[in-house]
C-alpha cells in the first residue's frame, strides 16, 4: 500500500496570510541586504546622466536670464521643458538620449532580476559569485517574457481607450458632465486593475522562470494568470499590502519636499539628502515584492507530495545453527562437489 503525506504550510492559513508572507519576506530580503547597495548604484548611476543632459540647457541660460533664481528656489520640471523649447539644441536628438537611456536602465533591471530571483527565489545564500552567475542565467528568458508580456499590458491599454471612446460616444454630446467624470474614474479603476493584473503576472513567471530553471517564457506567464487565479486573495492582497508600504514612503516623501523649503545650502543639502534615503528605501521596496512574492510561490507552488516506499519482500529465515559435532553437507570430503573436491 502506498500513502501520501501532505504538510501544511502555516502560510496557508487564510488569517494573516498576506503579513505572515511580509514578514518572511522582510527577513529574507534583511539577509541579503547587501543587495540593497547594488540596486540603489544601478538607480542612481542613469539618473545622474539622464539629469546631466537634461540640465545642459538650463546650464547655458544661466548666465543671461532671471529664471535662474527658480532653480534655486525649486527645480521646476515646466520651467526646464520651457527652456528646452526656446533653446536652440536640437528636441530629438536630446529625446533620443533620453530613451535610450530609459532603455538602457530598464535593461540593466532585467539583468539584476535575474540575480534577485537567484537568491531568493532558489533559495541560495547572497554572494556575488551568486547574484551577477544568476543575472547572467535567466536575463534572456526575461527578455522574451518581457517581449510577451507587453501584449497584455497592450491589451491592457486598448481596453482603457476603448472605455474611453464608449464613455465619449454616450455622453460626449450631453450637458451634464457628471456621468462622463463618474465614467472617466471607472475607467481608470479598470484600467489600473488591468496594469496590476499583468504586472503581477510578469512577477510570478519570472519566479517561476528562476526557480524551475525554465526557458518557456510564454508557458511561465500563462501560468502565472492560472496561479493567481488558483489563490486570488493571498497573492492580490500581499501585492496590495506591498504597494500600501510604497505609497506610505512616497507620501513621506512628498510631505518633507513640501515642508522644507530650499531657501539655504543645508536645507538643499538636506533635501538632498532625504532623496536620496527615498531612492533606498524605493530600492528596498522593490527588492520586498520579490523576496516576499517569492516566498509566497514556494509555499503556494504544487510539488509532489512524498510518498513512502512499498514494502518490500520480507527476509528468508535465517538456517538453524548446526549441533555440536554436525558436519554441513558441503563440507564433507567424501561427497563430490563438496568444499575440497576443485583442490
Amino acid at each position: 500500500a502506498v500513502r501520501q503525506m501532505v504538510v501544511e504550510s502555516p502560510l496557508l492559513d487564510a488569517d494573516g496570510a498576506a503579513m505572515t508572507v511580509f514578514h518572511q519576506g522582510a527577513r529574507s530580503l534583511h539577509q541579503a541586504r547587501r543587495m540593497l547597495l547594488v540596486y540603489y548604484a544601478a538607480a542612481t548611476l542613469p539618473a545622474v546622466v539622464g539629469a546631466a543632459v537634461v540640465m545642459t540647457v538650463p546650464f547655458n541660460s544661466l548666465g543671461h536670464s532671471t529664471w535662474a533664481i527658480a532653480l534655486g528656489n525649486n527645480l521646476d520640471a515646466s520651467w526646464i521643458a520651457e527652456l528646452i523649447a526656446q533653446s536652440t539644441m536640437p528636441a530629438l536628438p536630446m529625446l533620443a538620449a533620453l530613451l535610450g537611456l530609459a532603455g538602457l536602465a530598464r535593461i540593466l533591471q532585467l539583468f539584476l532580476l535575474g540575480g534577485t530571483l537567484q537568491i531568493f527565489g532558489v533559495g541560495e545564500p547572497f554572494s556575488a559569485a551568486v547574484f551577477f552567475s544568476g543575472c547572467g542565467r535567466h536575463f534572456w528568458r526575461l527578455v522574451q517574457l518581457t517581449l510577451f508580456s507587453l501584449i497584455f499590458f497592450g491589451v491592457a491599454g486598448a481596453i482603457g481607450a476603448g472605455l474611453n471612446w464608449a464613455g465619449l460616444k454616450i455622453w460626449g454630446e450631453g450637458s451634464a458632465a457628471s456621468p462622463l467624470v463618474y465614467w472617466g474614474w471607472f475607467r481608470v479603476v479598470v484600467l489600473a486593475c488591468l496594469l496590476g493584473l499583468c504586472s503581477l503576472a510578469f512577477d510570478y513567471a519570472a519566479i517561476r522562470l528562476a526557480v524551475e530553471d525554465s526557458r518557456k517564457s510564454v508557458r511561465a506567464y500563462l501560468g502565472a494568470f492560472r496561479f493567481v487565479w488558483r489563490a486570488p486573495f493571498r497573492t492580490i492582497s500581499l501585492y496590495i499590502v506591498l504597494w500600501l508600504v510604497v505609497l506610505l514612503f512616497l507620501a513621506a516623501y512628498a510631505g518633507v519636499s513640501w515642508l522644507v523649503p530650499q531657501t539655504s545650502l543645508a536645507l538643499v543639502i538636506l533635501l538632498f539628502l532625504v532623496r536620496q534615503a527615498t531612492v533606498l528605501a524605493k530600492v528596498w521596496c522593490r527588492l520586498l515584492f520579490y523576496s516576499a512574492q517569492c516566498a509566497l510561490y514556494r509555499d503556494l507552488r504544487p510539488s509532489p507530495a512524498p510518498v513512502e516506499p512499498a514494502p518490500g519482500p520480507e527476509p528468508e529465515p535465517a538456517a538453524p545453527p548446526a549441533e555440536p559435532g554436525q558436519v554441513l553437507p558441503e563440507t564433507e570430503p567424501g561427497r563430490p562437489g563438496g568444499a575440497f573436491a576443485e583442490s
